[in-house]
């Protein structure tokens, strides 16, 4: 599925899910489409499923 993110340089792209953990923990978005409202990285915390289970619960926050 394909997640609008943005960049640090403040780019957007639209990127797979599956890429998007790796994307966070790098630092290399400044923010993502949650599809509910839009989570600023370095301001918003990370909803608690995201953190606990990233792969199978992020289905559902973008489904």
């Amino acid at each position: 599925m394909g997640i609008l993110v943005c960049y640090d340089d403040f780019t957007y792209d639209v990127v797979s899910d599956f890429h998007l953990e790796d994307m966070i923990s790098s630092g290399r978005i400044a923010g993502f489409d949650s599809s509910s409202t839009w989570v600023k990285v370095e301001y918003d915390p990370l909803p608690e499923t995201m953190v606990n289970d990233p792969h199978e619960e992020w289905k559902e926050i973008f489904i």
